[in-house]
């Protein structure tokens, strides 16, 4: 009985082929979409599941008050790990973790690395199996333990065990490390990892101090509890390091410790700053969960609407199994059994788009490493087994029991059966457009977001400025006087951290107000070079140094800020000492959104300086960066030149920013052919059922304009209702977002461009879908379609 539904089944798929390709086109995609979103959301999901403590493993985080807001930050004072273990019996372990940069020496090869330090409880703590060594050497010095990728990439092929490496530690500090281990190759939903790994004792030569130090800060703190539960022990019971850490370290107030689980992060992890990994924005998970829905959702219509223009084509067939003793629990099955063929049929190209396609994409812009694996995860099987019950009851069970409910004496009578399926269809219809439409919307909308950011005003010159990082402070006085030599180089200037290179987050203090700032640390001469533009007052004097040292250069978000009418002038506390305000610099691009931030100018000690800053004329770029890497090369050969254009300091913003909006643009373009394909569906059935109306309205004397209209008339409105909907809709919710985000992204004055281009998109695109089916009804002959009447 099973294999005569299935039968049955297959010869009504090739019936009616047009309909059976725009059904298993649209269901596919939107499986693929599916089963890629839940591919990605696994991952992060079980990001860092890998290690067996996971559960009991807890980072810990500290809050502070800034401005009335509660901040978190990853990092925690360095002593605060072993007292945690002295204080409480709940922990097992505590696990403290640094990070450095080293210049890496290898043969006759220089590299820029990170170095890891940890105590020697790591790999107790954490899951990272070692390939080959022993993970007791993280408490001998100068061993190093080295990530596969890490060992294969400098030595490939050769066993790095026993090898020594030379390591510049900070810029300063030279070690000669022992390879003592290698790890297993990391899992790929791997959160944080290392590449070069050492112990604490280590970091101990490098900063005796700091063992003790409470105001020295840790990368992170862990601790290993015997029950999860425990944390609500160690929570409570905090005070007493509170105190500890804020006797000694005025600047920096904590107000409470915070607990954050390895595998289960708080909802807020994403906002906490300096954690030792990042965790996922839940707008993303969110966000993918929206989109996989929406494919589905317009999928499903789209079945629905076409399924149900059909049934004028299988009436004598009901009505014929209805006489001859059908029940309607048969009939359902065969419906049933054709949909579920066809949701399998689409189960299994959504698995080769997924892998073909949607995946690779995926991981291309988003930096993940997600991909199909059938053997090694059951959790695949189960998503994949009720995708495909839940496809084939979402979108077959309406038209099953719509049409199994028809009675035969109405079907051989011919009485009107589909007034409701009609008003349906039509409902249907514009619930598609409603969500083309919005997915259409947000893709454009996000064009113009990047379009907009990548043209707005930078408040200075970046063109033609050359920076580059230095080695030490010391390299400075020798690159500046070797820049100057340049025929080309029009002025230099020194910073401690560049704009669009770092955000330097400060405080500043009004009394016992805290102010937050964006900090700059500045020569002499660095305004001009930047090409800053002054709005009152003075920049920094090369002649007047000493006078200097004591004032600040701010920008006008700072006055606007305080409400400083006459800013000049006035004062605030800062490192122990008080600044005088001496000029305000007009607003500049310090994110690359239109975002803006308090920023205030520190004349810089010139041992601290970490970047010269270059300009040159105009189209010298090449030839005073190849000057400048001959130069370095000379006084330095054995430290790699690094260095950056300014006018490209925004680049990974833009380009993050940029696979964002084309991967939403895919999606847009995706919904949108669906929806238009159901369209294209649903007309082609329509203008069949309606030739002889519109070969006797001919007779009548009707015009193509007239046949055109008459036959277009409900899509027309369809799309209107759909339009005005989404817009509607759509407009408000991205003013909502824009508000809630406007501290990240600035004001942005988008217009209704969009929103018209957008419009104009899809009723261009359904325009063209039912542009054919038109062409043909406005060209029949009514001779050939009245000659049986």
């Amino acid at each position: 009985m099973l294999s005569n539904y299935f039968k049955l089944a297959y010869r009504n798929l090739l019936s009616n082929k047009m309909v059976f390709l725009i059904n298993i086109f649209g269901l596919s995609i939107a499986v693929g979409c599916c089963i890629t979103v839940f591919l990605f959301l696994k991952n992060n999901w079980t990001m860092d599941d890998f290690h067996e403590n996971g559960e009991r493993i807890f980072i810990v985080e500290y809050a502070v008050d800034n401005d009335g807001q509660e901040q978190i930050w990853g990092s925690s004072p360095m002593p605060l790990g072993p007292a945690l273990a002295d204080e409480f019996p709940q922990i097992e372990r505590a696990v403290r973790t640094e990070l450095m940069g080293g210049k890496v020496y290898l043969d006759d090869r220089v590299f820029n690395e990170l170095v890891y330090f940890a105590d020697p409880g790591f790999f107790d703590m954490f899951t990272f199996p070692l390939k080959m060594g022993d993970p007791q050497v993280l408490n001998e010095p100068n061993a190093v333990i080295l990530s596969a990728n890490f060992a294969e990439k400098y030595f490939n092929d050769e066993n790095p065990m026993g090898k020594n490496i030379i390591v510049v530690i900070d810029n300063q500090h030279k070690r000669i490390f022992t390879v003592k281990g290698v790890a297993e190759k990391f899992p790929e939903n791997i959160g944080f990892g290392f590449d070069i790994l050492t112990g604490f004792n280590t970091l101990a030569s490098i900063r005796p101090d700091a063992q003790t130090d409470w105001t020295q800060p840790a990368r992170g703190t862990f601790v290993q509890l015997r029950q999860p539960e425990d944390v609500q022990i160690l929570a409570k019971n905090m005070g007493k390091f509170v105190s500890l850490h804020n006797a000694v370290n005025d600047d920096v107030q904590i107000q409470s410790f915070v607990f954050d689980n390895l595998r289960h992060p708080n909802d807020e992890a994403y906002q906490v700053y300096r954690r030792p990994f990042e965790a996922s924005h839940p707008l993303l998970t969110v966000m993918f969960s929206l989109i996989a829905l929406l494919m589905m959702a317009l999928s499903c219509f789209n079945y629905i609407n076409i399924s149900l223009g059909l049934a004028g084509k299988r009436l004598k067939e009901i009505g014929v199994r209805k006489v001859m003793g059908g029940k309607k629990i048969q009939l359902i099955a065969q419906f049933m059994s054709e949909n579920l063929l066809l949701c399998l049929l689409a189960l299994i190209a959504g698995l080769a788009l997924t892998e073909g396609v949607f995946a690779p994409m995926l991981n291309a812009r988003m930096v993940t490493k997600i991909s199909l694996s059938f053997v090694d995860d059951p959790w695949l099987w189960y998503f994949l087994t009720g995708l495909l019950a839940l496809t084939g009851v979402a979108s077959g069970a309406y038209p099953a029991f719509y049409l199994s409910s028809l009675q035969p004496v109405s079907i051989f009578r011919g009485q009107s059966l589909f007034k409701r399926k009609s008003l349906l269809t039509r409902i249907f219809l514009t619930i598609q457009f409603v969500l083309a439409f919005c997915t259409v919307i947000i893709g454009v909308v996000l064009v113009f977001a990047s379009d907009y950011w990548e043209n707005l005003p930078w408040g200075y010159r970046p063109e033609q400025t050359l920076v580059v990082r230095l080695d030490q402070p010391e390299n400075y006085p020798f690159l500046k006087t070797e820049a100057e030599r340049n025929p080309y180089v029009l002025r230099t200037a020194g910073a401690m951290n560049q704009i669009g290179e770092s955000l330097n987050r400060d405080n500043v203090f009004f009394d016992e107000t805290k102010f937050e700032v964006v900090r700059f640390d500045v020569s002499a001469g660095y305004f001009e070079t930047m090409g800053l533009r002054l709005s009152s007052g003075r920049f920094f004097d090369e002649d007047r140094q000493f006078e200097d040292a004591d004032a600040v250069v701010i920008n006008q978000t700072f006055a606007e800020a305080r409400d400083w009418t006459a800013p000049l002038g006035q004062q605030f506390r800062a490192d122990d000492k008080t600044y005088t305000v001496i000029g305000v610099v007009d607003d500049f691009k310090i994110l690359g959104s239109a975002a803006t931030r308090p920023v205030v100018f520190y004349s810089a000690d010139a041992a601290k300086l970490a970047y010269l800053v270059i300009r040159y004329e105009s189209g010298a770029g090449t030839r005073v960066e190849q000057f400048m890497k001959s130069a370095w090369q000379g006084l330095y050969p054995e430290i790699p030149f690094s260095y950056f254009h300014q006018k490209l300091v925004f680049e990974n913003f833009y380009e993050n920013f940029d696979r964002a909006a084309s991967s939403f643009r895919y999606i847009a373009g995706l919904a949108l052919v669906i929806a238009c394909l159901g369209l294209f569906g649903l007309a082609s059935q329509n203008y069949a059922s309606h030739l002889k109306e519109v070969s006797i309205r001919k007779v009548l004397g009707a015009s193509v304009k007239d046949i055109v209209f008459l036959s277009n008339r409900m899509f027309l409105f369809i799309l209107a209702i759909a339009s005005i909907v989404a817009t509607t809709v759509c407009f408000s919710g991205i003013q909502l977002l824009l508000s809630e985000v406007k501290e990240f992204t600035g004001t942005m004055e988008l217009g209704i461009a969009p929103y018209i281009l957008a419009n104009a998109l899809v009723f261009l695109t359904a325009f063209i879908a039912i542009s054919s089916q038109t062409y043909k009804l406005a060209r029949i002959s009514p001779a050939t379609t009245l000659r049986d009447e």
